[in-house]
């Protein structure tokens, strides 16, 4: 499992998601995009806290 670059939990323990990273950005799979971040494919600062981050960086190991 591949970890966020730009994505981070703060200081209260709150996931600020990064569009880049996010499924309703424009690199994610979700049918209802984001009005602000429905085509950010690379990572330039915008973000929200009510994001979800994309499957592959939520994945849980199945290899131990």
């Amino acid at each position: 499992m591949p970890k966020p670059k730009h994505s981070y939990r703060d200081i209260g323990d709150m996931l600020w998601v990064a569009c880049s990273e996010c499924e309703r950005g424009g690199n994610g799979s979700a049918e209802d995009k984001c009005s602000g971040g429905w085509r950010v494919k690379r990572f330039n600062g915008l973000g929200c806290f009510m994001g979800s981050l994309m499957s592959k960086y939520t994945e849980d190991k199945k290899e131990e």
